[in-house]
């Protein structure tokens, strides 16, 4: 597999925090039936182009990690990484966060 995912590290103090989401998803507002949408916005997600390796590498050093897209989430759950009850979806693309305190 190649570089599929944006990635972008973002640092505020001590704390990094990780956009993450499928390539074909950056730019785009993803909503759902009832008006709840995301924008996948470049400025936090549109980083590096990066391949599975490297993004769980930058998963490991990361506190806060978001993610958007539907192959990017099952590859963090494939890896052992978050729980699918964290899982979230709009309009057929899942969502997830995690929280490392």
């Amino acid at each position: 597999m190649g570089k599929t995912f944006y990635a972008k590290e973002h640092v505020v103090g001590t704390t990094r925090i990780l956009g993450a989401c499928d390539m074909e998803l950056l730019g785009k507002t993803i909503r759902d039936k009832t008006g709840l949408e995301i924008n996948v916005a470049e400025k936090f997600y549109g980083g590096t182009l990066v391949d599975e390796e490297e993004l769980l590498s930058l998963i490991k050093k990361s506190n806060s990690i978001n993610l958007v897209g539907n192959r990017i989430v099952k590859t963090v759950l494939e890896r052992g990484i978050g729980k699918t009850s964290s899982v979230k979806e709009i309009g057929g693309i899942m969502l997830m966060m995690i929280i490392r305190l």
